[in-house]
């Protein structure tokens, strides 16, 4: 090769290194008016997995076959909820509505007029397995099953710990879920997810659903009895996003079998004695939520952060709030006392009123000694 070809074929391989880093990180938008095309045929190319972020009918009055910021009835739209299987993979096929318009909007009584998709393509290298990492400390991050968007035909568990900074709370987006249940009232696969202040268990399908977690710690597993299930594919993010002069914190995790092959790897094991319940109440088409299994694992990672500065003050909230309190105790104690003397003062009153009562057939001994004048006996 001359130095020319060189040049021109590292000027190729930078320009597309570019463009994925692009494509993985802004959203891309597909639209059509009904009636001019039959389907969206999204491809990301060799390499990307596709995530549909939005799907919606939208009304445009202009006739521009897609959603314009700015233009009357912007906000005419209603999003669709179907879980399309193609999520994850290269490329996706979105078959349209026949005819002229589609359906019914409720914001603004129109019929829509056009379908727009809003998705991004992921660099598939980037994605982590979770069978295949113990920990992860990124700032943000996906995560899928074995083989997706193949089912992983596995059995066992496999898991991994994320770990953000003290600072920050961990947000876990589920771009797509598809595990097997068992009737309604159980699960043949599972995902488990525990920030060690509360669990969630579920099972079933799910699409773009988010949960907000109170730590800065997540534990997601992954249990598997039957290993014939599509999987999931995650999404995280650490909020609210570090400054850029704060260094991101080391943070020792003693992950059980962390160094273990993946076919072998069990990071937890169930309690003898049961588990707890989830204590969230979720929302979902053909999902599952279940009991939450209990789990033990060993952790460097306290629950709760103690400060050692021992010179910082109360805030005033926390005085005023322990004062009050305080003196709220003492005057409910007074009450109660006073309560406690009238009640015995109104039992003795009503006492002594009872005697003073005479029966009218009872007399008195000095009835029968009483002196009469005049009389020379008693009787």
């Amino acid at each position: 090769m001359t130095r020319m070809e060189h040049l021109s074929l590292f000027t190729s391989c930078l320009l597309l290194f570019v463009f994925s880093i692009l494509q993985s990180a802004s959203g891309l938008i597909m639209s059509s008016c009904f009636g001019t095309n039959k389907s969206l045929d999204i491809d990301c190319g060799a390499g990307f997995m596709v995530h549909i972020t939005r799907t919606f009918y939208g009304f445009s009055p202009t006739g521009q076959c897609r959603m314009v910021d700015g233009e009357a009835g912007a906000g005419c739209t209603a999003d669709d909820q179907v879980n399309y299987a193609c999520v994850g993979q290269r490329s996706c096929n979105i078959n349209l509505p026949t005819g002229q318009w589609g359906i019914n909007v409720p914001a603004c009584g129109q019929r829509s007029n056009y379908y727009q998709v809003e998705y991004t393509c992921v660099l598939a290298s980037s994605v982590s397995d979770i069978c295949q990492q113990g920990q992860l400390t990124a700032q943000s991050g996906y995560i899928m099953t074995p083989r997706y968007p193949a089912s992983y035909n596995r059995k066992g568990d496999c898991s991994t710990t994320i770990v953000a900074h003290p600072s920050q709370k961990i947000s876990l987006h589920i771009i797509d879920m598809d595990l097997e249940a068992i009737g309604r009232m159980d699960c043949a696969d599972l995902l488990y997810f525990n920030d060690k202040l509360r669990s969630i268990t579920l099972c079933g399908q799910r699409t773009n659903y988010s949960y907000s977690m109170h730590s800065n710690n997540l534990h997601i597993e992954l249990r598997s009895n039957s290993g014939r299930s599509k999987g999931f594919w995650l999404y995280y993010e650490a909020l609210p996003p570090l400054p850029t002069s704060l260094l991101p914190p080391v943070v020792e995790e003693n992950i059980v079998n962390a160094n273990l092959p993946s076919e072998d790897k069990v990071s937890f094991q169930r309690q003898e004695n049961g588990g707890e319940q989830a204590d969230d109440s979720d929302k979902g088409s053909d999902s599952i939520i279940m009991t939450t299994l209990g789990y033990k694992y060993r952790s460097t990672v306290p629950l709760y952060r103690s400060s050692n500065s021992s010179g910082k003050q109360l805030p005033f909230a926390a005085i005023a709030g322990g004062v009050i309190g305080t003196l709220s105790l003492v005057l409910i104690i007074l009450l109660l006392l006073l309560f406690i003397k009238w009640c015995k003062e109104r039992r003795y009153y009503k006492a002594e009123k009872i005697l003073e009562i005479r029966n009218p057939a009872f007399r008195s001994s000095g009835d029968f000694h009483e002196n009469q004048e005049g009389n020379a006996y008693y009787c």
